[in-house]
């Protein structure tokens, strides 16, 4: 007896031409997604935008800006308000809020970014710290909620080249706006 069968089709081998050009389209695609991610979402571009233009819209003078400070433990405030330059009766304030649970305290290293010196003066809430900047970060210990503004000033006169300060956030150095005469910045914390 005999069956009609079709013989099996026997697959093509797979030509070097066609596995190549397979890679490169593969290739082509990832490289078109991470250029697109990194130029649509590159770092500080959202956020840096439009915070500037409706900044622009309210008060020429305010800059806003953003960072992410490293959380000091609880258990660690009063050692680190004893060695803030706060005083007394400023750190039993802030030392009350913090075991109410109504602040955290939060280390704010800032820098000298640009080299042109100076100092800033750093409000947060009723509490205010002025600081040299040098090219070493000075840590600042701020009492603030979740997150919270921070109002940063120049404390002496910014020169032509104004006043530049960094931070060393939990991401690593940030350089903030430069600040000239009648310049303020708000910097949104988030105490992580």
């Amino acid at each position: 007896m005999r069956q009609d069968q079709e013989p099996a089709a026997a697959p093509e081998p797979h030509s070097a031409a066609h596995t190549t050009r397979t890679a490169l389209i593969g290739l082509a695609a990832c490289a078109l997604v991470a250029w697109g991610t990194l130029h649509v979402l590159r770092p500080g571009a959202a956020d840096s935008a439009a915070p500037q233009a409706v900044a622009a819209a309210e008060d020429p003078n305010i800059l806003h800006a953003d960072a992410t400070m490293a959380v000091i433990n609880a258990a660690n405030a009063p050692k680190a308000l004893a060695d803030s330059g706060y005083s007394t009766a400023e750190q039993a304030d802030i030392l009350a809020a913090v075991k109410r649970h109504e602040v955290k305290l939060v280390a704010m290293p800032v820098y000298d970014a640009t080299g042109a010196g100076g100092a800033i003066t750093i409000v947060c809430g009723p509490w205010q710290r002025t600081v040299s900047l040098l090219p070493t970060p000075t840590t600042v210990i701020l009492p603030i909620a979740i997150s919270g503004a921070v109002d940063i000033l120049p404390a002496t006169p910014p020169g032509p080249m104004g006043t530049g300060s960094g931070a060393v956030t939990v991401f690593g150095p940030q350089a903030l706006p430069v600040l000239y005469k009648g310049n303020t910045l708000s910097l949104t914390v988030l105490a992580q």
